[in-house]
């Protein structure tokens, strides 16, 4: 089974998928990087007593975040406001960092975060660390709210060196899966520059969503399974296989 996307977005499917079949052939063609010398990223770590809440939409951002502040020395800064999560994950990763977190006991979805801040009216000025290609829902609903909200893009996603990518051709193009995850729009994209030479009618096709359905249609290649938006919804459809 291919699977391609970046380490920190499947350390709970993987962790998920082990004793399944078949097994997991990992090419990963996204790669996280933080951003640099970035002046609207120290503006706002300097000024972290102005915000109210601070609101980890996964564990990747909590990383890229408490990476910044500990390197602004401001990691009180960072415990006196409300640090909440949307998983348990991001909660447990704070709590070993030292910052005290909250998290709504639910399957890790942005809505039930948002019921739980207008639930104990933590309606301030709201702080959500990000990155600069990651689709996160949660500041969308918070402005639909009113609720003002600052994204601050602390990472960029690249893809692998030139070795890597040879390495990785080498290794798709010996081994011919019989399942190939294209887990997002962007990774349809990628799959297909990476590996032009594999033959997408061989292998079942499984897609994240009905957008990277559409997507793959348009290149020819039809879908077997969709999944709906989640990793847990594909491993699902990797169960039903």
């Amino acid at each position: 089974m291919l699977l391609t996307a970046a380490e920190e977005d499947i350390e709970q499917f993987r962790t998920q998928l082990q004793g399944e079949q078949p097994s997991l052939m990992y090419t990963p063609l996204e790669r996280y990087q933080t951003l640099q010398e970035d002046e609207k990223i120290t503006e706002a770590i300097e000024d972290l007593q102005s915000y109210e809440n601070i609101v980890h939409g996964s564990k990747r951002n909590a990383q890229y975040f408490i990476e910044k502040v500990k390197e602004a020395d401001r990691m009180e800064e960072a415990r006196q406001c409300l640090n909440l999560a949307v998983d348990q994950y991001a909660a447990d990763y704070l709590e070993e960092a030292g910052i005290p977190a909250i998290h709504p006991q639910a399957q890790g979805k942005a809505v039930n975060l948002l019921e739980f801040m207008l639930r104990v009216r933590r309606l301030g000025e709201t702080l959500y660390p990000c990155g600069d290609k990651t689709n996160e829902d949660l500041p969308g609903l918070l402005r639909e709210l009113d609720i003002p909200v600052h994204e601050l893009i602390l990472f960029t996603l690249e893809g692998p060196t030139q070795a890597e990518l040879s390495r990785y051709k080498e290794t798709v193009m010996a081994n011919q899966p019989d399942i190939v995850i294209f887990h997002s729009r962007r990774s349809v994209n990628r799959i297909l520059a990476a590996f032009p030479d594999l033959n997408y009618s061989e292998p079942i096709i499984i897609t994240g969503d009905q957008a990277v359905s559409d997507k793959l249609e348009k290149q020819g290649i039809n879908v077997h399974e969709q999944a709906n938006g989640s990793w847990a919804s594909i491993l699902d459809a990797i169960t039903e296989l």
